[in-house]
């Protein structure tokens, strides 16, 4: 992962392939969703139907909320402005420290590749630095 500050544009950019990862993530979701609706309608037989059918049906409502949160509460933005940036919460996620940005859309913008303690009180503060306020 890559961030670099432009002080003439006031914005950070982030390189680190995470809108490749989301597309992909995307792509994935849509083939499950278009498969849970066409295998029970054309392949399963009536027999298998009755619980069969009920798997795909939780599979596609599992795909279809996770596409929604996705396109909804998530960024993929390589380039922010510091007018987007609110704050930088922490998270712990299985006992690992996880940061992210959060924008004034209400999206946030992950940074997945901080990995060691170190990067990540180094990106805290290098942002802290820029006058983005951490939580």
């Amino acid at each position: 992962m890559k961030i670099t500050f432009n002080e003439k544009e006031k914005s950070i950019e982030i390189k680190d392939g995470l809108k490749f990862q989301y597309f992909l993530l995307k792509i994935m979701l849509t083939f499950t969703i278009i498969n849970s609706i066409l295998f029970p309608v054309f392949v399963l037989e009536k027999t298998h139907l009755e619980w069969m059918g009920f798997i795909w049906i939780i599979v596609g409502l599992a795909s279809l909320s996770i596409l929604i949160y996705t396109m909804l509460k998530k960024s993929t933005s390589e380039k922010l402005k510091l007018s987007e940036i609110t704050s930088l919460p922490e998270k712990q996620f299985f006992g690992r420290n996880m940061i992210r940005l959060q924008l004034k859309n209400g999206k946030l913008r992950d940074l997945m590749e901080l990995k060691k303690e170190s990067d990540i009180s180094e990106m805290k503060e290098l942002l802290k630095n820029i006058g983005i306020k951490t939580s």
